[in-house]
């Protein structure tokens, strides 16, 4: 509840934001551009702080404290008049946006065993997809009903408070540091160990060579998918030849039954292997990104969205939950955090590369580079899984 409402609040700005800078305040699209990369760039540098935060004063206080933060910006977005300020503006909203991640999977991690943990992750996954996907609509809807854009910064910032307030409230019970496990239970791989020594952590490691690889593969997956920020729009427009509005609602449907399928997703992950599934999901989305780049018509656009939404609903909950148990003993925060930092690491770089393959090699030459590097990313965990077998809950 409070992670679907936080995103809620955080991706009803999302539209809103460079048509205010744009229409209102006559910023140009470079500078747009930057502040869009500046919350990106900050969020993923912060999230694996707030990870090892997270392990150490407590769960609870660090959402708050960045959903408190990240509440503070949007009321400063609907009063600036220099459209330049919007950068450190968005350092900011960064630094708050950034603590909610590690946190909350953190939390899942805590409160779910091993074997139902993907389906815990999945559960997650569906309510930041379902706030991803209704808060631009919502958005707009409310922009376009009251003729300015204060009146959507505000419903952000009421909606982001609310769920901080919903933190401080439901998560009292919440164990503050994952280290409250009951007697006699296992945590991940790697036994009952509340307070890790660095020797503990570092035998952990050794261990678990797959988690550095899974960081890794991360990195590669969302560089990939990174390619296609800054094209995916303008290909569906000006080469597939869709108008806006059904470009709007193909997202919105994809995204909704992506969300949808989470949980689903997370209980076979459960049942089936962990590993196994996330390679799975993975190999589909080798697929689609080769399928995608082969036509340019709708029907070759919705086959191949259909094989990326597949994967991430596949690929996501099983690869939070295997992050989670091979972290070392006490540090889930930690480990969380720098999984989502690799991840958004590709975000940050895969955009700037996208849009010089477009503009220098062709409109295709970004997609047969997300093909390449997802079909790379497949083989180096299906390698990585065989050298370094799981136990059969997470195979």
């Amino acid at each position: 509840m409070i992670f679907g409402l936080a995103e809620l609040g955080f991706a009803t700005v999302i539209p809103l934001l460079p048509l205010h800078l744009t229409e209102r305040l006559g910023a140009s699209v470079k500078l747009v551009g930057a502040v869009v990369a500046a919350f990106a760039l900050v969020e993923t540098i912060f999230k694996t702080a707030w990870g090892s935060v997270a392990d150490r004063i407590g769960r609870r206080p660090t959402i708050v404290a960045g959903l408190l933060l990240s509440s503070l910006a949007p009321l400063m977005m609907s009063v600036l008049r220099m459209p330049v300020l919007f950068i450190p503006l968005r350092v900011i909203d960064g630094i708050g946006s950034s603590a909610l991640w590690p946190g909350a999977s953190a939390i899942v991690a805590d409160a779910s065993p091993p074997s139902r943990r993907a389906t815990a992750m999945g559960t997650l996954n569906l309510f930041f997809l379902a706030g991803l996907a209704l808060g631009p609509a919502l958005g707009l809807f409310v922009v376009g009903f009251t003729g300015n854009y204060a009146s959507g910064f505000y419903l952000a910032s009421f909606l982001l408070a609310s769920a901080a307030l919903l933190a401080i409230v439901l998560l009292r019970g919440v164990p503050e540091h994952g280290d409250a496990a009951p007697s006699g239970t296992m945590v991940g791989y790697h036994g009952l160990a509340p307070q890790p020594h660095l020797s503990d952590v570092m035998e952990s490691a050794r261990l678990s060579p797959l988690l550095l690889v899974m960081f890794m593969v991360a990195f590669v997956q969302m560089f990939a998918v990174g390619l296609l920020a800054p094209i995916s729009v303008i290909y569906a427009k000006r080469i597939v030849g869709l108008p806006e509005h059904l470009i709007g609602t193909v997202f919105l449907v994809l995204v909704l039954s992506v969300a949808v399928a989470s949980v689903p997703a997370g209980h076979l992950a459960d049942s089936w292997g962990k590993g196994r599934t996330a390679a799975w999901g993975l190999a589909l989305g080798a697929a689609g990104m080769w399928v995608l780049q082969t036509a340019p018509s709708l029907m070759v656009l919705g086959g191949a969205s259909v094989l990326l939404g597949a994967s991430y609903a596949l690929t996501s909950p099983a690869w939070h939950a295997l992050v989670s148990e091979l972290a070392p003993p006490g540090r889930i925060g930690l480990a969380m955090g720098a999984s989502q930092t690799a991840e958004g690491a590709g975000l940050v770089l895969g955009p700037l590369l996208g849009g010089v393959l477009w503009d220098t090699l062709g409109h295709r030459a970004p997609f047969v580079a997300a093909a390449i590097l997802l079909t790379i990313g497949t083989a180096i965990l299906l390698i990585s899984l065989r050298r370094h077998p799981l136990p059969s809950t997470s195979t």
